[in-house]
């Protein structure tokens, strides 16, 4: 490693210097001792305010932005699985550490009075059934009734047509008999026997008018009671339907009884064993309710890192990440943000981000902890410095000392980007070609001159 130049005059260097100086000194006409004892002290501390300092070249490069946090572990799903009824469990099915698939049965419950429930709901759809096949044949005989009532009805309606017809024949018949007995042309017998047909067809007509409004009487009958069993099978039907509608309430119900699992995981946790009792989530306060096991999806995870303030902005989805777990330290995984909150939690000032990686080999568990580090921007040709080279005023605000021609020094501030610790990227105030003065011990002032190292 190189070494610095020291930045204090040698004494030889000083005695050396004297020399000269009081030649010069001593070489000046009429100059008195006095005059040119305090010239040389003069030109001394001229020559000693003269600082020497290093300086550094700007470059240009591309410049990786990057955050590394602290980053955990998670299941990608995780559930936590209560019973939806209460009642006693009759059998446990896996333990901690098992592997289920979804749909599969992790314990079963009794529940006598549901089941008891169900056995009376299932009396009642049979004799509500009964009721409503009792109710469809009194329809059928209504219906039935109705027709015979109508084809009587129609007889009567034919019938007195009938009548009519005769009544109408025989009163001609009257009315030519009575012609010919008043011309002599017959005798009375024929005019009381066209009378007495006369007499008969009248009352034949009444006779049918009765039975047609009999027949009609019986058909509105035979109506009335066919509308009634309609609607007792109607009735009938209703409650058969809500005594079904009970009993898949109550069926449902009891699937509640075998817990299953929601997905594909592990079970991480079981709380149950057979004789418990358990309350339902739809019963009870929340201090009676626990899960009884948990489920952990562990093939594939979400690694969740918070993303400071500052950062937050630059990190997307698709940003390229490195994870490095305390527990496989030679291991690192290299993957991509998945997703992100897109907002700050205020009591932490950071936003969620997540990255989801394959666990099928089951290595990476769940609680883990490591650190992320995001590849958020990259910024193209960046002009960069060493990081010694930065300064601060006393708010805080960054500059650098600059060299023009005359080695004078010039303060510059400047807006700086990444920062590693070793270089510092400086995104305005500078634009490449600057002479830019390094560390040093000391101080300098702007406008002061300096001797370039």
């Amino acid at each position: 490693m190189g070494c610095r130049p020291d930045s204090r005059l040698s004494l030889k260097s000083v005695c050396t210097l004297v020399g000269v100086t009081f030649a010069v000194v001593a070489s000046i006409p009429g100059c008195s001792e006095r005059d040119r004892a305090e010239k040389l002290s003069n030109a001394l501390q001229a020559d000693a305010k003269i600082s020497r300092v290093e300086v550094v070249a700007t470059i240009q490069k591309d410049v990786v932005h990057t955050t590394s946090q602290p980053a955990t572990v998670h299941p990608f799903f995780k559930a936590d699985i209560i019973s939806k009824i209460s009642g006693y469990i009759e059998d446990v099915f896996v333990d901690i550490g098992d592997v289920v698939k979804a749909g599969q049965p992790l314990c079963k419950l009794t529940v006598p009075e549901i089941e008891k429930q169900r056995e009376q709901i299932h009396a009642r759809q049979q004799r509500l059934k009964a009721e409503v096949k009792k109710s469809e044949a009194t329809v059928n005989v209504a219906v039935a009734q109705v027709r015979a009532s109508e084809a009587e009805a129609e007889e009567a309606a034919s019938n007195i047509k009938q009548v009519v017809a005769r009544l109408i024949a025989n009163k001609a018949d009257l009315k030519r008999v009575v012609g010919l007995v008043e011309r002599q042309a017959v005798t009375v017998a024929m005019l009381d026997e066209a009378q007495a047909s006369n007499d008969v067809s009248e009352a034949a007509k009444v006779s049918a008018e009765a039975a047609l409004r009999s027949a009609q009487a019986k058909k509105e009958i035979a109506l009335a009671e066919r509308d009634a069993a309609e609607a007792e099978v109607a009735t009938a039907r209703a409650r058969h339907a809500e005594s079904i509608k009970e009993g898949e309430e109550l069926d449902a119900m009891l699937q509640y009884t075998t817990l299953r699992a929601p997905f594909d995981g592990v079970i991480t946790t079981r709380s149950v064993d057979p004789g418990d009792f358990v309350t339902g989530a739809s019963q009870g306060h929340g201090l009676l309710r626990r899960p009884l096991f948990h489920v952990d999806q562990q093939s594939r995870l979400r690694i969740r890192v918070a993303i400071p303030e500052r950062d937050a902005s630059e990190v997307d989805a698709g940003d390229p990440a490195v994870i490095r777990l305390d527990a496989l330290p030679n291991a690192p995984i290299e993957a991509v943000v998945t997703r992100s909150a897109q907002r700050l939690d205020p009591s932490t000032r950071t936003m969620l981000a997540e990255i989801d990686v394959d666990n099928v080999s089951g290595q990476l568990l769940p609680g883990m902890f490591g650190c992320a580090t995001i590849t958020a921007t990259i910024s193209r040709n960046a002009i960069v410095l060493p990081a010694s080279a930065l300064r601060t005023d006393a708010v805080g605000e960054p500059y650098v000392f600059l060299l023009d021609k005359e080695n004078r020094i010039t303060k510059q501030v400047v807006t700086v980007g990444a920062d590693d610790g070793h270089e510092i990227e400086v995104v305005s105030g500078l634009v490449g070609s600057e002479r830019v003065v390094d560390a040093f011990v000391g101080s300098v002032e702007e406008g002061q001159v300096v001797e370039v190292v």
